[in-house]
C-alpha cells in the first residue's frame, strides 16, 4: 500500500465522504463515481471523472495526452496546473455542479 499524503483529508459531507481517493472507494461507492461521456479513438471513454483539488479542473485520466476530448489528466499529472496527486473522483450527483464551477471560472 502506497504512502498516504498528510493532504489527503476528507469529511463526511452530505451522507458520503468527499475528498477520498478512488482506490479508497468502497465498491458501493465506486458505481456511483461520474463516467466520462466524450470519445476516445472513435468510441465513448466511460472512465471515471476526476477534478483537481489544487485548481478545480475535471475531466478523465488517460496514459496519453490527447487521448480523450474531456481529459483533465495525464496519468497522475493534472493538465491545467500540472498539480500530481490531485485527483478526486465526481459523484454523478455533483458532476454538473463541478463543470459550472469550472466554467465560471474560466471566463
Amino acid at each position: 500500500m502506497p504512502e498516504v499524503s498528510t493532504n489527503n483529508k476528507f469529511w463526511l459531507r452530505g451522507g458520503k465522504l468527499n475528498q477520498k481517493r478512488h482506490v479508497e472507494l468502497t465498491e458501493e461507492e465506486k458505481k456511483h463515481v461520474a463516467l466520462c461521456d466524450c470519445i476516445k479513438a472513435g468510441h465513448p471513454c466511460k472512465n471515471p471523472v476526476f477534478r483537481c483539488n489544487q485548481c478545480g479542473n475535471y475531466g478523465c485520466s488517460q496514459p496519453v495526452a490527447d487521448k480523450c476530448t474531456k481529459q483533465g489528466f495525464k496519468s497522475d499529472k493534472c493538465l491545467h496546473c500540472g498539480s500530481t496527486d490531485s485527483m478526486i473522483p465526481i459523484m454523478e450527483d455533483e458532476l454538473n455542479k463541478y463543470v459550472e464551477e469550472w466554467e465560471r471560472k474560466d471566463i
